[in-house]
């Protein structure tokens, strides 16, 4: 009796642990993707205009076209970006890496990492590199989703505007829509969600003034079930972060990023709309790395001479047009004897400035045949996390893990940082010694700017002396040019 009562028990105990392991399988089946775009996908949900009635008669009466004719008019007072890049990701050049599970934290839901380029190149109207992208706002969703080929936009309810509330302040506004659901809002962005999603993040991207920095700023979530228990009551100390990682010489990435937003205790059900007012630390925009910018170079090097000669004979032409008005008032006020050498010289400065503008018309023309398609470079892989902690005091040791030791913060930030991190050490690495990339790169635009500007004189010098002085400077140019390269490790100019 009691053999059978062990092995009842026995059996009871095994279907209870194989309940426990299904449970947690499940849970961890939730998935956590992250999205960029130019706004917000729900912060920035554009009203829409409500549809203008047609005729009974009318063709779009008949085929309801006056009806739908309301998702393509928003007030663009509330949409921040290009519409027509609104939803357009970051383009992805690889499958998604598997990340290793021995380095995950138990405490953290991973996003799928995808593999993208950092920094564009545009070629028109002249090359000019930046961060790949407009990047305006990062959205973080929690759930499971339907299969990848799913197409859920069509399903998408716009935020119609209700016409009586049309002339009210902007935040008085109402919709008329039937379904407010933050599934329907997402559909707007083909997010398909099967089921309820269990939560939604949003953070800002904001850029310092001289694009060398920039933070993230909570832009509100919406949270029905937290990540890591199915408690309601609980509440977690939640924050999330983004690392960029650059490929490394073995599997192991190099982290040369990490942002972070924490939104503090919360649980299920919480909302916000986003923090106002709260300090956020300004982080290092990544340089462009050593390979990138040498790769640059190389498949620009032809636009990069073109437009160089193109930017001088510009300057030298507004120079001249100077000197000739300058030249214009001295012939207008001259005695007879001064006069003639006067003429003589403004004679050769418009002689050269008909000469350079030639030249300038057919720089102009070459740089129009060359191809303009824009170009991207330093491949890096980009992770979110959201990590939910028990206590602040443990979320805190969990960002200064996450974060590291990286060095990105801004020198101005360190101080804080240590406080915010545990009062982490300022490595030297955090505290700026010497010169950044991103000033080395401006020191190659301005010894780029001089070498050209020398460049353009000394085809246009005339007689040997003029000419003596300008191989000089070029010569000059060329040297201080050849050193900006090599500070930067791209080859020298012949």
């Amino acid at each position: 009796m009691k053999r059978g009562r062990s092995r009842l028990l026995a059996g009871v105990l095994c279907l209870s642990l194989l309940q426990m392991q299904v449970a947690l399988a499940a849970k961890d089946t939730v998935n956590v993707r992250a999205y960029v775009n130019d706004t917000c996908i729900i912060a920035d949900e554009p009203f829409f205009l409500p549809a203008a009635p047609a005729s009974p008669a009318s063709p779009a009466a008949q085929n309801g076209d006056a009806q739908e004719s309301a998702k393509f008019f928003p007030l663009l007072g509330l949409v921040i970006g290009k519409l027509a890049e609104l939803f357009v990701n970051h383009e992805i050049q690889s499958k998604a890496n598997q990340y290793k599970s021995g380095v995950a934290r138990k405490d953290t839901r991973y996003a799928i990492t995808e593999q993208t380029n950092l920094y564009r190149a545009d070629l028109e109207p002249v090359p000019t590199l930046s961060i790949n992208a407009k990047l305006g706002c990062m959205t973080i969703v929690a759930g499971n989703f339907k299969p990848e080929a799913t197409d859920c936009t069509a399903a998408y309810i716009p935020k119609e505007l209700a016409k009586d509330s049309m002339n009210l302040p902007q935040e008085k506004w109402r919709t008329i829509r039937t379904d407010d659901s933050i599934e329907n809002q997402l559909r707007r962005a083909n997010i398909c969600i099967d089921g309820k999603a269990r939560a939604v993040y949003e953070a800002r991207f904001e850029f310092s003034s001289d694009g060398t920095a920039y933070r993230l700023k909570d832009a509100g979530y919406r949270i029905d079930t937290l990540l890591t228990t199915d408690k309601p009551a609980v509440t977690r100390n939640t924050l999330y972060t983004l690392k960029i990682s650059t490929p490394g010489a073995t599997d192991q990435q190099e982290v040369i990023s990490s942002a972070w937003v924490d939104i503090g205790a919360v649980k299920a059900g919480s909302r916000s709309q986003g923090a106002a007012g709260k300090e956020v630390l300004w982080l290092r925009v990544p340089p462009l790395s050593v390979e990138a910018r040498r790769n640059y170079e190389e498949k620009t090097k032809v636009h990069q001479e073109v437009i160089g000669e193109i930017q001088a004979l510009q300057r030298a032409h507004t120079r001249n047009q100077r000197l000739l008005a300058g030249l214009d008032q001295r012939i207008a006020q001259a005695g007879k004897d001064l006069l003639p050498g006067l003429k003589q010289e403004r004679t050769r400065i418009a002689v050269q400035d008909q000469s350079q503008s030639a030249e300038l018309d057919a720089r102009k023309a070459e740089y129009q045949d060359l191809p303009r398609s824009p170009l991207e470079f330093m491949p890096v892989t980009i992770e979110i996390g959201v990590t939910e902690t028990e206590s602040e005091k443990k979320s805190q040791v969990a960002l200064a893990e996450i974060v590291g030791g990286n060095s990105d913060l801004v020198a101005s930030a360190v101080g804080n940082a240590a406080t915010g991190l545990l009062s982490k050490s300022a490595s030297s690495g955090d505290l700026k010694t010497g010169s950044d990339p991103a000033e080395l790169a401006g020191d190659l635009e301005r010894a780029r700017a001089g070498y050209y500007d020398a460049l353009v004189a000394d085809k246009s010098a005339i007689g040997d002396a003029e000419k003596d002085r300008t191989r000089h400077n070029l010569l000059a140019s060329k040297e201080k040019y050849n050193d900006a390269r090599r500070s930067l490790g791209l080859e020298q100019i012949q």
